[in-house]
């Protein structure tokens, strides 16, 4: 098991909530708006420290409270550890291992992974390139920390030089050299993860159909080159306010027995390799990095025909835990799971 206990206090509609685990699978069951998708998006803050449903962490905090404050038992490579989190109304936010104040959200989210499964994860493929840029960034970043830190620099940079685009254009040039240095790391680890998401997505469709995701963007491959690039768009970028050249700006075309999914796939299929490339990250979780990882399935399995709920199953059988939520029936092969049963 990742996780043995979990505490939330004033997260979303829990005043106070304990709870203790003990199976490699648990199911949280209950009606619509008893806290189950909630409870999930808690263990993915404790894992990511952000919110699976894109809110923002203020929105997180109960009514009423001032902060929220999230805390789970975990068993790590290194023994049992106590994760805690602390975010309050004004943006501040204090993370823990055991007793010890924690400076960097980079060192804290390499205790344990998590991959969230949930019915949104069509837009992975149906949606805007943002979904997909958001996907690939949090599959690098897991596996490999640097490219979280470089990240990290490129967008605090890049809204620095977009507020003076906005407000002082000549001061835009001063963050040129920050964005020249990332971009170019940032674009090769996308290429190269795009080729191996690839190469895994086909496995799992096991020569049914076939997959190739192809990555877009304008970055070169020098921060020499991309430096000369944005001089040759400096005019266009004032006038416009913002910066055009980077890897903010990159797409990642998925085609589908050789056509584009999003433009000519089915529903069906946008939510079939929606769901194959959600397994895949959680299949280089488990073999390329050191961490437990655990599976977060948001009511998804009723959408699943009998043998996509199969393959599904029996991928992440191989997950070090697993948690559910269900709101009526729970499928055969989990009745051996824990249930939680959650009031109204």
């Amino acid at each position: 098991m990742v996780i043995e206990q979990l505490e939330l206090a004033d997260f979303r509609n829990f005043t106070l909530r304990k709870l203790a685990f003990s199976h490699h699978n648990v199911i949280f069951y209950g009606p619509n708006g008893s806290g189950k998708s909630n409870t999930l998006e808690s263990i993915a803050f404790l894992s990511l420290l952000r919110s699976f449903r894109n809110a923002p962490p203020r929105e997180l905090i109960r009514l009423g409270a001032k902060n929220f404050r999230l805390s789970a038992v975990i068993n790590t490579a290194h023994g049992k550890e106590t994760l805690t989190v602390k975010e309050s109304l004004s943006g501040q936010r204090e993370l823990f291992i055991g007793q010890a104040a924690v400076r960097r959200s980079s060192d804290f989210i390499r205790e344990f992974h998590s991959v969230v499964f949930s019915p949104e994860d069509r837009m992975l493929t149906g949606g805007s390139s943002g979904y997909r840029r958001k996907f690939f960034d949090i599959l690098i970043s897991t596996i490999e920390p640097e490219y979280l830190q470089r990240l990290s620099r490129y967008t605090r940079a890049l809204m620095q030089r977009n507020r003076a685009l906005k407000q002082n254009p000549k001061l835009a040039g001063a963050f040129n050299e920050e964005l020249a240095l990332q971009a170019p790391f940032i674009a090769a680890r996308r290429q190269h993860y795009t080729k191996e998401l690839t190469v895994a997505v086909n496995t799992l469709l096991n020569g049914e159909n076939t997959v190739e995701i192809i990555y877009k963007g304008d970055t070169p491959d020098s921060p020499h080159a991309f430096l000369e690039l944005l001089a040759s768009r400096s005019a266009s970028e004032q006038r416009r306010g913002c910066t055009l050249t980077g890897v903010h700006l990159d797409e990642f075309e998925i085609i589908f027995n050789g056509k584009s999914l999003r433009t000519f796939g089915s529903t069906g299929q946008l939510r079939l390799i929606s769901l194959l490339m959600k397994l895949a990250q959680f299949q280089m979780f488990r073999h390329q990095t050191p961490a437990p990882v655990a599976v977060l399935a948001d009511d998804i399995t009723g959408e699943l025909d009998e043998h996509n709920l199969n393959l599904f199953l029996s991928t992440i059988s191989h997950a070090d835990q697993c948690f559910f939520t269900f709101a009526s029936t729970i499928p055969e092969k989990l009745r051996d799971a824990q249930c939680i049963t959650l009031p109204q």
